[in-house]
């Protein structure tokens, strides 16, 4: 028969083997949780990436058009101011003119106003 200490030896053998294989079973268990959630956190922030990779792309888009139309805003201004300065000139030269003036006595005032009216809506039809 066999002692009682080899019974011991192999029992407590059985049961060391039992608690190691057990151990690997949990620890395997818990790295297949992790890794699932890992995946999961994965896929999550891979689509957050690529939303994000989408908006830099419309954001970039959109600042190319904006860049574009202020383009074409300052060139269509640089072209008003040109077209402009002929008129702005003249209307500067005319007001010159006016503060240059000497002033007018009181009691004909009202003559010189209405000659003043006459040639100015005499101007701005021949502007027209």
């Amino acid at each position: 028969m066999i002692s009682s200490p080899a019974i011991i030896a192999i029992i407590l053998a059985v049961f060391v083997a039992l608690a190691f294989s057990g151990g690997f079973a949990v620890s395997n268990w818990r790295s297949a949780s992790e890794i699932q959630r890992l995946n999961s956190s994965n896929a999550v922030l891979s689509a957050a990436n690529e939303k994000c990779a989408t908006d830099i792309q419309s954001v970039r888009g959109a600042m190319d058009a904006l860049a574009a139309a202020s383009a074409m805003r300052d060139k269509n201004a640089a072209v008003a101011m040109r077209r402009a300065a002929p008129v702005a000139a003249k209307h500067t030269n005319r007001a010159k003119k006016i503060t240059a003036l000497p002033p007018v006595a009181l009691e004909y005032q009202c003559e010189v106003l209405t000659r003043e009216q006459i040639e100015y809506v005499k101007s701005r039809r021949q502007n027209n």
